[in-house]
């Protein structure tokens, strides 16, 4: 029996758990910095434009596929191949949080730059070897569940990266606030004690994991294409989300309540329904339909802003409307990329994917607080509605039915 195989020995709900809780570890940083960070900065005053290029920080996530071969490839025998890197990169991040919590914002901007670098590449690290072990441990026919666990981790994480570093920096101070999230971490991490995985690793003896086996793939130029086409109309709106409350007078624990809270178990349901959803009718017909949904929210939330009738319960429901169709997309998009991934090198091959996603993502996010600046944030989802709808016609004719590469997916 080889780590192919091997899942038919599993247990589908300890192995779920365990996903949670992995996606969660990684994501309890990840949000603080998505979350919490720029809704403090813009109420002490920061400029809007500084609050878009924050997302320039998660540059690691976007350029992890050039070390992703080398976390499909090396590890430390007796750990294993995932829970080596698992271990090593929790850690490392704990290290920088604590590091984190020590200086205080008004320290200066470069201390916290290359602080906050060094934990956002190490979560992208960590998250290589969460993927490859998901899409290991997984078999095909549940790749909807694998996506489902991994967005409720990352909801679960940001209801408590975001909205409780948000209230208890509020309450508190910063250093309860990063010393809390950094216990939270710490507790996290004991889940990698119950990480199963097969210690048959003898393919990796003739197969070298290579960035040059995922370009070969023809499928995978293609998803690129549809990567782009689809994900880059979502990032300007998600990156002024914060912003505008900020302005429409929110207070943090508003944002962080509405975020973090509402907003995340609105995620977790949509998530959930995803799941089922996707895998009854198929990963393609529903990041399709999350797109007409979105196309429809922005329209939605852009006459709210430019007639003036928008008040405080319609930023909630325009804020967690977005987010649940993210959720849904998201589930579909993930499903979508594991379907396309080869079982030898699932880690490398699903990081590019991702990489890919989260630079279209960044790239847009860090333009957007210009966009909001020129347009205002009314005719910015006014434009964003109608490019939509433009990206998910293009993306349905990028997606049509092709047969997926069976080179690298050969299960000896």
């Amino acid at each position: 029996m080889n780590q192919f195989t091997a899942m038919n020995q599993f247990n589908a709900r300890q192995v779920s758990l365990l996903v949670i809780m992995l996606y969660l570890a990684h994501a309890l940083p990840l949000y603080f910095f998505n979350v919490a960070m720029p809704a403090i900065l813009r109420q002490q005053g920061m400029d809007l434009r500084w609050i878009g290029m924050l997302s320039l920080l998660y540059l690691p996530w976007a350029f992890k596929f050039f070390w992703a071969p080398l976390v499909d490839r090396y590890f430390i025998p007796r750990l294993g191949r995932r829970r080596s890197w698992l271990v090593l990169t929790q850690l490392a991040v704990i290290a920088g949080l604590l590091a984190l919590a020590v200086m205080r914002i008004d320290y200066g901007l470069w201390p916290f730059v290359l602080t906050a670098l060094w934990i956002s590449t190490m979560a992208a690290t960590q998250d290589i070897a969460i993927d490859g072990y998901a899409v290991d441990v997984y078999p095909a026919t549940h790749y909807s569940l694998a996506s489902t666990m991994q967005s409720i981790g990352i909801a679960l994480g940001s209801m408590l990266g975001g909205a409780g570093t948000l209230w208890l920096y509020e309450n508190y101070n910063w250093q309860m606030a990063l010393l809390s999230l950094t216990g939270l971490i710490a507790m996290t991490t004991l889940s990698v004690c119950f990480l199963k995985e097969s210690s048959d690793t003898r393919f990796l003896e003739k197969y070298k994991p290579s960035l040059r086996r995922v370009f070969s793939r023809p499928e995978i130029r293609r998803l690129l294409l549809v990567i782009v086409v689809y994900r880059l109309v979502e990032s300007p709106a998600m990156a002024m989300l914060n912003p505008m409350l900020v302005d429409a007078k929110w207070s943090l624990t508003q944002i962080g309540l509405l975020f973090s809270v509402a907003g995340a178990a609105v995620g977790l349901l949509a998530a959930v329904a995803a799941g089922w959803l996707v895998k009854r009718q198929g990963s393609m017909r529903w990041l399709l339909g999350a797109g007409w949904l979105r196309s429809v929210i922005y329209m939605v939330v852009a006459i709210a802003l430019l007639s003036g009738t928008i008040g405080f319960w319609g930023y909630a429901a325009a804020v967690v409307s977005i987010l649940a169709v993210r959720y849904l997309a998201m589930t579909a998009l993930y499903t979508y990329f594991m379907e396309h991934c080869s079982r030898q090198q699932a880690g490398t091959d699903f990081t590019v994917l991702v990489c890919f996603e989260l630079l279209v993502f960044f790239l847009g996010a860090a333009l957007s607080g210009f966009i909001a600046k020129a347009l205002g944030y009314g005719n910015l989802f006014a434009v964003l509605s109608v490019v939509s709808i433009i990206s998910v016609i293009l993306s349905h004719m990028l997606m049509r039915p092709a047969t997926v590469s069976t080179t690298y997916q050969t299960k000896t």
